[in-house]
């Protein structure tokens, strides 16, 4: 109670109590702090698809490149090499045929003859089929343009000298454009002889090729051994912190991976060995047979024509030419037989190149197969121990 007239004191108001930190209720499904380990097993589970990926990739690349250059060398370079020393050939056969026709004097009676048509005939076909496999680029075809103008004028200048010799039945009378044809010849033989080697260049660098010479097999063998490392370092990572020896996924991975890469340099070891003995071989044979056919030929062919000459005036060097004499012995023995050695060769040579083209094209459907199996398991093995740091779902 209070005293009368005294005057009653204010209730103070009690001093407001400064509020206390309410601590957060942790969160079921999140850790409080991150994991350190959690993000080493997710950069390593990225890292090892993403390796796996490339390795994948780059065989893909390896063998894509190895069947396109092996296609090329036996479906275009190589043939076209055959196709023109096959034209070569026909045209030093025709020269041959002709001049033996006008010394022998059956020009006479049955003109040029269906052998010396079918040689003609045989350089025309030959230098289509090479246009359309000519790899050695525009230098190449303008000389085969060259040479089929040539082909016309110098069977032109024979047919004009077996005219003029069937006409008056003196070889003096055909002796002049007899002798234009001849110059003919060796224009149209010189063009072929470079449009040879041409094509020769053409196929030596095809065969050259990085995709064929054996250093493709870097491309991939070296991401290859990355990701195996990278492999290895992932199962140290689980032995020490999950005490975790082997793991079946990564295995698995490590298998498909490395089947892969196998399955591709094997391949390209292969192929790459059935081209060279294809190109080494029966190609080689082949070539030589037609060069030294044709070489025959030609002696042949020059032989007769120094006996025309001299046969018709006593000196030769009035008309600028260089022939040799005669000598005995026939230059075309065993011709027939050299053509079928020649065919064989050939066939032999498109067997091998198409066997070393099939070995080259390994399966696509397969690296793709297993280079997804590799990614797939290295992704899942490392899944269930992100889980356990509950960053799965993240």
């Amino acid at each position: 109670m209070t005293a009368p007239g005294a005057v009653a004191p204010e209730p103070v108001a009690p001093e407001p109590v400064a509020d206390e930190p309410v601590a957060d209720e942790p969160v079921a499904d999140e850790p409080a702090t991150p994991s350190t380990t959690a993000r080493t097993l997710r950069r390593l589970r990225g890292a090892l698809v993403a390796g796996s990926l490339l390795t994948g990739a780059l065989c893909l690349v390896a063998s894509s490149q190895a069947h396109t250059g092996t296609d090329a060398i036996g479906e275009r370079a190589a043939p076209a090499v055959l196709r023109a020393e096959a034209a070569y050939g026909a045209l030093a056969d025709a020269q041959r045929v002709a001049v033996h026709g006008f010394q022998q004097g059956t020009v006479v009676l049955g003109g040029l003859g269906d052998h010396y048509r079918n040689d003609i005939a045989a350089i025309n076909q030959n230098l289509a089929e090479l246009a359309g496999d000519n790899v050695a680029g525009p230098a190449s075809a303008s000389d085969l343009q060259l040479v089929a103008g040539l082909v016309v004028n110098y069977n032109a200048e024979l047919e004009q000298a077996a005219a003029d010799y069937q006409q008056t039945g003196e070889l003096t009378r055909a002796l002049p454009a007899l002798w234009y044809a001849t110059l003919q010849y060796r224009e149209v033989s010189t063009t072929l002889d470079r449009l040879r080697k041409e094509e020769n260049a053409a196929l030596t660098a095809r065969r050259n090729s990085m995709w064929l010479a054996g250093a493709a097999d870097l491309l991939f063998l070296v991401p290859f051994t990355l990701v195996l490392v990278l492999f290895a370092r992932t199962q140290v990572v689980l032995r020490r912190r999950f005490r975790r020896r082997s793991s079946i996924l990564l295995t698995t991975a490590v298998l498909a991976l490395t089947a892969t890469a196998l399955l591709c340099g094997l391949s390209l070891r292969v192929s790459d060995g059935r081209l060279r003995s294809a190109l080494d071989g029966p190609f080689a044979e082949a070539v030589t047979l037609a060069q030294q056919q044709a070489c025959r030929s030609a002696e042949q062919a020059d032989r007769d024509l120094y006996a025309i000459i001299t046969q018709a005036g006593p000196t030769t060097r009035s008309c600028g030419t260089d022939l040799a004499p005669q000598t005995s012995g026939p230059a075309t023995v065993g011709a027939e037989q050299t053509g079928h050695q020649q065919a064989e060769a050939e066939e032999a040579f498109t067997s091998g190149a198409t066997d070393a083209d099939a070995y080259s094209s390994v399966l696509p459907a397969l690296l793709v197969l297993l280079t997804a199996a590799a990614a797939a398991a290295a992704a899942l093995a490392l899944n269930p121990r992100i889980d356990e740091y509950r960053f799965g779902g993240q």
